[in-house]
């Protein structure tokens, strides 16, 4: 697993509006695009929930807690009701338990 690159990923997306807005208008090429410049690749389910902006999957694999808040917050915001993303993300992180967040 490269858990350092997929934080990494989620941290530039939080940083970065331009790459925010590249990521939502569609995960999976931005993935693809973002993967080819990294030295490290991601595993395929690492690059499966990134590029289906799976939280729930991404938390299992030991995405950081509040950077994953923060990035599921921002490419879900006019998918979902927050109320309802809310909701939704505690009970998918509390269906993983405590993963193994060491990179």
């Amino acid at each position: 697993m490269s858990k350092y690159l997929m934080n990494k990923l989620i941290h530039q997306v939080n940083m970065n509006q331009a790459m925010e807005d590249d990521y939502t208008s569609n995960p999976r090429a931005f993935v693809d695009k973002w993967e080819k410049g990294q030295k490290l690749k991601f595993t395929p389910e690492e690059r499966e929930a990134l590029a289906t902006k799976d939280y729930g999957k991404l938390y299992a694999l030991g995405a950081h807690p509040f950077t994953l808040w923060s990035f599921t917050e921002a490419v879900w915001v006019h998918d979902k009701p927050r109320e309802e993303l809310v909701a939704d993300y505690k009970a998918k992180a509390a269906k993983a338990g405590y993963p193994d967040f060491k990179t």
